[in-house]
């Protein structure tokens, strides 16, 4: 398990938040992509999951980030 992909803590569950809280905007902006949100801001996007990890690791310099997939649609999930 990366370190990105340990237990949640407060990073992980305000990130969470801001993703639901921006949810439609997101999925308009980034539709069937992954992005990489880190301190409620997103910092990498793409179509698949490894890339979009990997740039998000060079940006974050060892810091955590939140890893989502937004949907084609603007529905809530």
């Amino acid at each position: 398990m990366g370190e990105n992909e340990q237990g949640e803590d407060d990073l992980d569950i305000r990130n969470d938040l801001w993703v639901k809280e921006n949810y439609i905007g997101l999925c308009d902006e980034f539709p069937n992509q992954w992005i990489a949100v880190m301190d409620q801001d997103v910092i990498a996007s793409g179509i698949t999951k490894r890339r979009v990890e990997a740039k998000a690791e060079e940006v974050a310099k060892g810091r955590r980030f939140s890893l989502y997939f937004m949907e084609p649609t603007a529905l809530p999930p």
